[in-house]
């Protein structure tokens, strides 16, 4: 038996569902056989959901096939409309971040921190702004934020080279324009505590949702949770 969070679902044409999870040991995924759980009861493989799953497996490349699941806890809150889409995204972007890499526990902490921070906060769109950068940064894709990617130069830092990985000075006059606020605020984002940044949020939501759209995109892949105009949308029925 093992932990984890249900970070993708998906409902085949015979009923049965094939579910992602996340735990401290990694990403995994398995099938639960319509009619075949105790109770028939897959709902409890629903999205962000954490469970303690049974399951057999013949061999180490077959899929998963669960015998049991037993729900720990729902935060009911990310099943709001407007919350939702934000608990997609971050579930979404760890699911990218954890394709070819094993990021471990750290991963599976922030992510469930970020749930239930989406579950009780005020400011979801905070939270999910803050976790969105701190994954990244387990990734080792954060962007640099103390000094020009450049040049080196400490200031002033006005814009984001989303190719190049970092900040950029007025000298060298490269990528999205931010701003010195702008700058700081990403700075506090991507290198500062997370109680501090959800205590200060950023001034312009919508450019700092359009640098994590673009940085995002460029860095791991487009997320569907980050379609339109960087805030993000909700998924597409069945997603």
């Amino acid at each position: 038996m093992t932990e984890g969070i249900v970070i993708r679902r998906t409902t085949l044409p015979s009923g049965d569902v094939v579910a992602t999870l996340l735990s401290e040991h990694g990403k995994w995924r398995a099938v639960a056989r319509k009619g075949r759980l105790p109770g028939g009861n897959l709902g409890r493989l629903s999205l962000f959901h954490d469970v303690t799953v049974q399951y057999y497996r013949k061999h180490d490349d077959d899929l998963a096939l669960l015998t049991q699941v037993k729900l720990n806890g729902a935060l009911p809150n990310l099943t709001a409309p407007e919350i939702y889409p934000y608990a997609h995204l971050l579930a979404e972007l760890t699911d990218a971040l954890t394709v070819d890499v094993h990021l471990g526990e750290k991963v599976y902490a922030y992510l469930a921190s970020g749930l239930r921070g989406l579950n009780r906060h005020p400011d979801p769109d905070l939270v999910a702004l803050a976790y969105a950068w701190k994954l990244l940064g387990l990734a080792g894709l954060a962007p640099r934020t103390d000094a020009c990617t450049h040049c080196g130069a400490r200031e002033p830092l006005v814009a984001l080279d989303v190719a190049a990985g970092g900040l950029t000075c007025r000298d060298c006059g490269r990528g999205l324009p931010v701003g010195q606020d702008g700058a700081a605020e990403l700075r506090r984002l991507v290198d500062g505590e997370l109680r501090t940044a959800l205590a200060r949020p950023p001034l312009d939501r919508e450019l700092h949702w359009r640098l994590l759209t673009h940085y995002v995109g460029y860095h791991v892949r487009e997320l569907r949770s980050l379609a339109g105009r960087g805030r993000p949308a909700a998924p597409a029925a069945g997603g």
